[in-house]
């Protein structure tokens, strides 16, 4: 049974669906939604039935709120996630509902893509500043006409599941966004000072980065200089008889000179002290939990974005403060060259999946004498899935076009495709545009 949930004012309306028909209404005092979902869950656990799948406009609005008060689901349909997935799906494009022109539903979605996160002030509960958002009889009709256009897919199933395990993703964002990861701020704290120094009581550079600013100073000649300034520090190598066009990495490393491996150097630290550094831990741990908004689905292709935090690009150097509680274990999940892997699936190209069976991909293809290193390996097999058509990654392409011509082959035609301004879809009928 489906119980599609809209929040009015300080009362949630909840119709059940069965079916595909609407039955059975109610009306619930917003603060006492949670024991009232609560319950249903319960019932059904105890009885040894499937727990109810609760519909609503968009997790965040409302399972988030539930966690707070210490109610967990099992399984729900965010139709905001899955509305971004069918109104693109390619296998629902002759339905009514992907011809049907954009709706406030979109306008709401493209709204909050744009609405940058702030830290969750934990001495308000979310069951006391939440809003409303679409009404029932709203959501009661998108329900039913995803139902509709996910039972007229062309793709075999593949599109249900996709928003199965979409809606899904979107209850653990929100579970992810209540709990939080467990994050050291002494280990961080200690993790920082070994790396860039003993941090400055006034808000300075911290004394590592500080001495190496005075070596770049004292190498180019130029004592009043800041190299966080790019045109200020161009300006200063061009001084010193350097020939740069950036201060890329990749151009920097090109030049013999002394200055450069302190100026690689401190680029490196200040790229950490300014993204990951006191002022980052600060806004975004709290009570040793480390608390960006992750968003499911958050761009086009599917991947999972956060907003606020960089959550998913913490730099190696400091993943170490993340750490489990105790009596708590971290469980790593290891994607490495899951996307290669994947690529030779999709492609049916055996001598990829071939190589990928050894366990290290890169290095079987150094071993079956496509590229001479496991980096230029490395190299060309992302340039090749992320279109990288110029530079190492360029030249590296006709090697792997020779080796895996199925594989590649299908990066091809759907660059081809994008180009053309066609439409390219997954496995299971994501596509894109």
């Amino acid at each position: 049974m489906d119980l599609v949930v809209a929040r009015t004012g300080d009362r949630v309306e909840v119709v059940a669906v069965t079916d595909g028909e609407a039955g059975e209404r109610w009306s619930v005092p917003w603060a006492d939604l949670p024991a009232w979902v609560q319950a249903r869950e319960s019932v059904a656990e105890t009885a040894g039935d499937d727990t109810p799948r609760w519909v609503w406009a968009d997790s965040a609005a409302t399972y988030l709120p539930l966690l707070e008060a210490g109610v967990r689901v099992r399984r729900g349909v965010d139709l905001g996630l899955q509305r971004a997935l069918l109104r693109r799906a390619r296998a629902v494009a002759h339905t009514p509902y992907a011809a049907a022109p954009s709706t406030e539903w979109d306008a709401q979605r493209a709204e909050a893509a744009l609405v940058p996160a702030q830290p969750v002030d934990t001495d308000e509960t979310l069951f006391d500043v939440a809003g409303d958002g679409p009404g029932i009889e709203e959501c009661l009709a998108e329900h039913l006409a995803q139902r509709e256009a996910l039972a007229d897919a062309r793709n075999g199933g593949g599109l249900a599941l996709l928003c199965h395990a979409e809606s899904t993703g979107g209850l653990i964002a929100q579970e992810l966004n209540h709990a939080g990861v467990p994050f050291s701020t002494a280990v961080h704290d200690a993790q920082l000072t070994a790396l860039l120094g003993e941090r400055d009581r006034h808000g300075g550079r911290p004394a590592r980065m500080a001495a190496l600013v005075e070596r770049i100073r004292d190498l180019l000649g130029a004592p009043g200089l800041n190299p966080d300034s790019a045109p200020t520090l161009v300006t200063a190598l061009r001084r010193a008889g350097l020939d740069v066009a950036s201060t890329r990495k990749w151009e920097l490393r090109g030049i013999d000179h002394p200055v450069i491996e302190p100026l690689l150097e401190y680029k490196a630290l200040s790229r950490l002290h300014t993204a990951n550094g006191w002022a980052w831990m600060r806004h975004w741990v709290r009570e040793e939990r480390f608390r960006p908004d992750w968003v499911a689905g958050g761009v086009v292709t599917g991947r999972w974005a956060s907003r606020g935090g960089g959550a998913l690009q913490l730099p190696r150097q400091i993943r170490s403060a993340v750490r489990a509680d105790a009596g708590w274990r971290l469980v790593v999940a290891d994607a490495a060259q899951l996307e290669p892997r994947v690529l030779a699936a999709m492609a049916g190209d055996a001598a990829m999946a071939e190589a990928g069976a050894a366990g290290d991909l890169y290095a079987a293809l150094v071993d079956d004498g496509v590229v001479d290193t496991r980096d230029h390996a490395k190299v060309a097999m992302l340039g090749a899935m992320y279109g990288s058509t110029t530079g190492e990654a360029g030249a590296l392409m006709p090697r792997l076009r020779r080796a895996y011509p199925r594989a590649i082959g299908l990066v091809d035609a759907a660059a081809a495709a994008g180009e053309r301004g066609e439409a390219v879809s997954t496995w299971l009928g994501r596509t894109s545009p």
